[in-house]
């Protein structure tokens, strides 16, 4: 089974995100998946042009001659893509927003009928293939992840794939931080490994492991707590300038 597995956050390796990814492929390797690993934020990426060049004047040929073109001929081959993006103002980053678009030209401008909501035309192959999703958020609460989800389930259906499951981390900004400091990360970490071998083994993460990835490492006022301290120390807390400060 190929797999590529797209980071999304414009922080690369260095973000909270990636700590789950890695677990993840390291999982679906374990299983036996090819792995390519993509950082979006180091690929030569041109905006579409949103004019649909590749519908109508040169079908399936993007206008661009960049690496994202060669990104997306691959893309169209895998089994599973996997997105990785933290959440930003309420759904995926602005670098795969940008990827995202650029998928366009897998699909066909003649419409059809699927369930009863019309979608593009797409390859009879891409059916049999699928899209999983990994994010982090710096809120406490699931709920955090809605919109985005709803996004790759949408994404999803327009490509003819089958969603595959998200494996989601609330309280995600601070992963990194909370493992400089001492908290047990080890059951989130092996939960989003099992993750991608179960993905491989069984064609979707099961809800154990989900759960198991979004599970508390602490409560929700010791969160808010921590957050406020880190940022006052980072920014400096001024009374009457800086909000929330006394």
């Amino acid at each position: 089974m190929k797999i590529i597995a797209i980071d999304g956050s414009p922080h690369g390796d260095s973000g909270n995100t990636a700590l789950l990814l890695e677990e993840f492929v390291g999982g679906a390797l374990a299983a036996g998946a090819e792995v390519e690993r993509v950082c979006a934020r180091d690929l030569d990426m041109e905006i579409c042009c949103s004019r649909m060049h590749c519908w109508y004047r040169t079908p399936g040929v993007c206008i661009h001659k960049d690496s994202v073109t060669d990104l997306i001929d691959r893309m169209a081959l895998a089994d599973v893509w996997v997105l990785s993006t933290p959440v930003h103002v309420g759904g995926m980053t602005e670098l795969m927003v940008r990827l995202m678009e650029r998928t366009v030209r897998l699909l066909s401008p003649r419409f059809e009928i699927h369930n009863g909501r019309t979608r593009h035309v797409a390859s009879p192959y891409a059916s049999h293939k699928a899209v999983a999703l990994i994010s982090t958020c710096g809120y406490y609460e699931d709920g955090a992840f809605d919109p985005l989800v709803s996004q790759v389930i949408d994404l999803a259906r327009s490509h003819h794939r089958r969603f595959a499951g998200a494996l989601l981390r609330p309280h995600g900004l601070a992963l990194r931080f909370m493992q400089a400091n001492g908290f047990d990360l080890q059951p989130v970490l092996e939960a989003a490994r099992m993750g991608g071998d179960e993905l491989i083994r069984n064609g979707i993460m099961s809800e154990q492991t989900l759960a198991a990835v979004r599970q508390p490492l602490l409560s929700k006022e010791e969160f808010v707590s921590m957050m406020n301290s880190a940022f006052e120390r980072r920014m400096g807390c001024q009374a009457g300038r800086t909000p929330g400060c006394i």
